[in-house]
């Protein structure tokens, strides 16, 4: 197993990733891929994650692992991966939207906030303002 940086290359295979899991990917270009990581394993693209980053916060998104992966640890591995990148990148909080995946972020330290407690980038952005259902949860890590 693998966790390196997304190229513009996988970008179809981290679209179909998301699509297969119904997450949004409408708005992923690969310009968009430039904060992203992919999971390979013996070649095969097995899992993604990414971060927006807007100043000294970001938003974590497009958290997917491949079915037959699954149960592993990858979706923890990508996070642990994603936070250390923004880490070096100076990133104080990492906010994320969720509609099913809230206790797998509480054990990692991630706490629930109220929508207008996200700063104004982050509700800015397409994936808070459009692509996410309004019931989606917010969580933050600081």
């Amino acid at each position: 197993m693998t966790i390196e940086a997304a190229t513009a290359a996988d970008l179809p295979g981290i679209c179909r990733l998301l699509e297969l899991s119904n997450l949004p990917s409408d708005d992923l270009t690969a310009n968009s891929l430039k904060y992203f990581l992919v999971l390979r394993e013996e070649g095969l693209l097995n899992g993604a994650i990414g971060l927006e980053l807007y100043e000294d916060v970001a938003l974590l998104r497009s958290l997917v692992v491949a079915e037959p992966a699954r149960g592993r640890g990858h979706g923890a591995t990508l996070t642990a991966a994603a936070e250390a990148l923004a880490t070096l990148l100076g990133i104080t909080s990492i906010y994320l939207l969720t509609t099913s995946a809230e206790k797998f972020f509480l054990a990692r330290g991630y706490r629930v906030v109220s929508r207008h407690e996200a700063p104004g980038s982050i509700q800015a952005t397409a994936q808070f303002s459009a692509l996410c259902p309004s019931t989606a949860i917010v969580m933050v890590k600081s």
